[in-house]
């Protein structure tokens, strides 16, 4: 059986905020107060170790409403079942790096050679196609625009006015759900003030974060060789770290080999592993990005992960392929980013003589468009 990330109970850390936002709490400036909460102890334990070992783990109990999930879901899936001319009124362009895209959508075909891991995917005529992505997203940026130095936020015309309350709200609850973890980070990482992420311009009005959701279209597939049929290429995300809230199975990471010897990892031809989907108490999957793993040294990941095809069912016959369907697949991510003007260095605490800097200082929208450009350049 293969080992899963872990899914932590982040109550002690929503009880902290609570206790910080009503200003009965005086700890806040001190790591100490950790050692003085069992509970809260033992969840940042939990985290450090998914930090170090999988750059992934999921959270329960952690404060945000269901009802906002669920309207944002819903209008999610509104605005995807919507017409293709609502949909197109606001696309992603080169100044406008938000609004709707599915360019790496079903219909995209490539060469073997650059799909050695794509499956054969059936369309609506019979046609045999090479994939990519098959997917379709829209993004949203910051509410703030002058401080953020990002674009105004654009919705489609002729969307219904829920769609927009709905994604500002969800991305209003998210920006403080990511207080929350940065303080569970600064905790982890024993920082001196356990607020020092949302503190000097780091995490505050003027942050980069972008909320994007996710459509995956239901499709027919012909598995062959064991290859996968790739919903969402592997890729690492760019920023401090993302908020996903996932509706099913086929999100999958890649350890690093460091690792590997620590997983039971019962495919021998392959590293990568499923991550759980549950539907139980709305979880998030937490994963850390670029910028983290910069601000670490590397001791925590940002791990390379991919969404791959998960069939209904297998309909087995005698032949060498069999022809299975891949049902519709939502997601929503909030990408952590943090202040444009802010500087990433690796923290003192990560470095020693065994394990020397491996970055100079930058600022973080340098190192996004650093990352941005990698990617176009590998596509």
């Amino acid at each position: 059986m293969k080992s899963t990330i872990p899914t932590i109970d982040i109550s002690p850390l929503v009880r902290l905020d609570d206790e910080i936002c009503s200003g009965s709490d005086q700890r806040h400036n001190n790591v100490v107060m950790q050692q003085n909460d069992e509970e809260l102890k033992v969840c940042i334990n939990k985290i450090k170790y998914a930090c170090e070992t999988y750059g992934f783990f999921a959270v329960t109990n952690h404060g945000v409403n269901s009802d906002v999930i669920a309207n944002a879901w819903n209008v999610s899936k509104d605005f995807f079942d919507s017409d293709a001319s609502i949909k197109a009124s606001v696309p992603m362009t080169p100044t406008y790096v938000y609004g709707y895209e599915n360019f790496e959508s079903l219909g995209i075909e490539r060469t073997a050679s650059t799909a050695s891991t794509d499956a054969a995917v059936v369309d609506e005529g019979g046609n045999s196609l090479l994939l990519s992505d098959s997917k379709e997203t829209f993004s949203i940026g910051p509410a703030n625009s002058d401080m953020s130095g990002m674009p105004s936020r654009q919705f489609p015309q002729g969307a219904p006015s829920t769609f927009a309350t709905a994604l500002e709200l969800y991305f209003t609850n998210m920006e403080h759900l990511a207080q929350i973890l940065f303080r569970a980070l600064a905790l982890a990482l024993e920082l001196d003030d356990i607020s020092w992420f949302l503190q000097d311009g780091r995490f505050d009005e003027g942050h980069q974060s972008a909320l994007r959701v996710l459509n995956y279209p239901r499709l027919e597939y012909k598995k062959e060789n064991e290859r996968c049929s790739i919903r969402a290429g592997a890729h690492t995300d760019y920023g401090a770290m993302t908020i996903l809230k996932s509706g099913g199975p086929g999100l999958q990471l890649q350890l690093s080999s460091q690792h590997e010897t620590t997983i039971d990892n019962t495919d021998e031809s392959s590293s990568w592993i499923d991550v759980p989907h549950s539907e139980e108490e709305n979880a998030f999957v937490i994963n850390l990005g670029d910028l983290m793993q910069r601000w670490t040294n590397e001791k925590w990941k940002s791990t390379l992960h991919r969404v791959v095809a998960v069939a209904d069912k297998d309909d087995h016959d005698n032949g060498s392929s069999v022809m299975l369907q891949s049902a519709r697949r939502q997601s929503i991510a909030f990408f952590v980013n943090v202040n444009g003007n802010a500087t990433i260095s690796p923290f003192e605490s990560c470095i020693d003589k065994d394990h020397p800097s491996k970055y100079d200082a930058i600022k973080a929208s340098d190192h996004l468009i650093q990352r941005h450009r990698q990617s176009m350049s590998m596509k």
